[in-house]
């Protein structure tokens, strides 16, 4: 049978200081990259930010762990979480590597108004990948394109993705519209 090493303790130590508030930022980053955010993904990091600021909470009451270092891991990590979200650096960057692919798929689609492709969001039945966003519908008009994001948006909200060609787009039917470059807005719609 093998004893542990001094050091491995210490790894462990370090473990319940870092891995809850790492997951909870991970799952925020990863809900905040949809339009709108993702409601599914960003309740699960709430729960992890719970279990996060729970551990936290009983390791500052334990004196060796509160002398150590480590221990202003977790409120780092919660606010370059929080400075990254408000900066909305996620949703920015995934549309960065995505536009290429964004702007290709729009062209690609058929200029009819009646022309609406709906995906299963439960099963994943004709929803396409476009770029970093499932894409589950798409209507193209004249002067611009909406993509519908699956899994984007709150509760009673769907958000997507809009191409405008040529001037500005009319925010009168939006409820939400955040610029992303000359021709793609991020949208939301209430229900």
């Amino acid at each position: 049978m093998r004893v542990p090493e001094a050091g491995s303790t210490g790894r462990v130590r370090w473990l319940w200081l870092v891995a809850p508030a790492t997951l909870a930022a991970l799952l925020t980053l990863i809900g905040m990259v949809f339009p709108g955010g993702s409601l599914y993904v960003l309740s699960y990091a709430v729960l992890f930010w719970i279990l996060a600021a729970a551990v936290w909470s009983l390791l500052l009451c334990v004196p060796r762990y509160r002398r150590s270092a480590g221990i202003a891991v977790a409120p780092l990590v919660a606010v370059l979480t929080y400075a990254t979200v408000a900066a909305d650096l996620p949703m920015r960057a995934a549309f960065a590597v995505s536009e290429p692919a964004l702007t290709a798929y729009v062209r690609s689609l058929p200029l009819h108004p009646e022309h609406v492709t709906v995906g299963d969001a439960e099963s994943m039945l004709d929803v396409e990948w476009v770029g970093l966003f499932p894409v589950g519908r798409a209507v193209r008009h004249v002067d611009r394109a909406d993509l519908g994001v699956i899994g984007s948006g709150g509760w009673l909200e769907f958000c997507g993705l809009t191409y405008a060609s040529g001037e500005r787009l009319k925010t009168y039917r939006f409820s939400s519209v955040d610029r992303l470059s000359a021709s793609w807005y991020a949208t939301c719609e209430d229900f």
